[in-house]
């Protein structure tokens, strides 16, 4: 009697196991990683409230579980977010991170891994690794394009430089170098600062004695304000342009009227208004504005968190499609997603159109991925 107890006992758990198994492998986890606390949690905030709101709960008919994690905005910390999300929570898909310093460092753990990671600031690792890496930001060398027809439309002979003192910097740098060169443009001054800086008042200083033709700033987020304001408050009369790292509302706010009339680069989000009926990124841009204004207040959503947006879009679109020919929780499954991004053709999103079809090109972008914006009135509005 014991042990035909024992053996039905066995039996039991061993069903019971495989019960288990079963439904892990049907579980959907995607990892989401940014900043919501350090410098750059005015960006990393609203982008993981934005992935969450464009990612279903469940997904071909399989729950969907999100583990959103915090880097504090420090590059340690998002490696470790990396291989937690890896190695225990077994993720099939990685969302994030906020700044560009710790999107490098979470990039090549997730490409060694085997496992595709749509980054919140641009990023590429310049080699095959690059295959596992979807970036949703446009890269500097398509979202510098209309800032530099704008510098070539004015005349401007001489620019100078202002950016942060890290990863983020030195890609803005490099892109205005490229454009530089292509143009004929000499850069007279190049200054940087910290994102923690209280004062920038050494780098401006030297920054206006090289009286450059425009300035060009390299920086982001909250952070960012500082650089702008600065400049300003000197009494720079120049064009100033900023990167695409600066459209998030409170960049606007803490600013208030000294950001008047500087420039900035942007997809269709920041300017819905300005765009025709038959633009097919309006009608997204249009209804993610209104969920997002329902359910965190209105005048909320920014460009920053439509970045998130569409990185829950796409990565949501390409599961389905490989739920197909693998099961979640495994190499193949995460292999089928990266593969499946790679086919997905003319998306359109609230920044951009995206197509990633290129495995050596870690973006889905073109030339058409940012438009000229300057502030007006307190908000952004088309320059030309």
């Amino acid at each position: 009697m014991k042990r035909r107890h024992s053996v039905l006992v066995s039996a039991t758990l061993a069903m019971a196991l495989v019960m288990s198994a079963n439904q892990a492998h049907s579980e959907i986890k995607i990892g989401i990683a940014h900043s919501l606390s350090g410098p750059a949690a005015s960006q990393g905030i609203p982008q993981k409230q934005a992935i969450e709101m464009a990612i279903p709960a469940e997904i071909g008919g399989e729950k969907v579980r999100i583990v959103a994690l915090d880097d504090a905005t420090d590059p340690s910390v998002a490696a470790r977010n990396a291989k937690k999300l890896i190695e225990e929570e077994k993720v099939d898909i990685i969302l994030g991170p906020t700044a560009t310093p710790s999107a490098i460092a979470m990039a090549q753990i997730a490409a060694a891994a085997e496992v595709p990671i749509m980054p919140g600031a641009p990023v590429s690792l310049r080699d095959a690794r690059d295959t596992w890496l979807f970036n949703v930001p446009p890269p500097p060398s398509k979202w510098i394009v209309p800032v530099a027809a704008d510098m070539k439309r004015r005349g401007i002979k001489t620019v100078g430089f202002l950016g942060f003192s890290d990863a983020w910097g030195d890609i803005c740098l490099a892109a205005l170098k490229e454009q530089a060169e292509k143009l004929g443009l000499k850069i007279v001054a190049e200054e940087r600062y910290a994102r923690a800086d209280t004062s920038v008042t050494g780098q401006v200083l030297k920054l206006l004695a090289a009286k450059p033709d425009a300035i060009f700033l390299g920086v982001s987020g909250t952070a960012g304000v500082l650089g702008n304001v600065a400049i300003v408050e000197r009494g720079y009369n120049g064009p100033i342009y900023n990167s695409n790292g600066v459209f998030n509302g409170d960049f606007l706010t803490l600013g208030g009227k000294s950001l008047e009339g500087i420039y900035g680069t942007i997809g269709a989000i920041a300017i819905p208004d300005s765009l025709s009926d038959s633009e097919p990124r309006k009608a997204v841009v249009v209804d993610f504005l209104r969920k997002f204004d329902e359910k965190y207040g209105k005048g909320k959503a920014d460009a920053i968190s439509g970045f998130g947006y569409d990185a829950g879009l796409l990565a949501s679109a390409a599961i389905e499609k490989a739920l197909a020919s693998a099961k979640p929780g495994t190499p193949e499954f995460r292999a089928a997603i990266a593969a499946e991004i790679r086919k997905l053709q003319r998306i359109p999103g609230t920044h951009s159109i995206y197509t990633y079809n290129d495995p050596t090109w870690p973006w889905g972008v073109g030339d058409d991925a940012t438009f000229l914006v300057k502030v007006q009135k307190g908000k952004w509005v088309l320059a030309n």
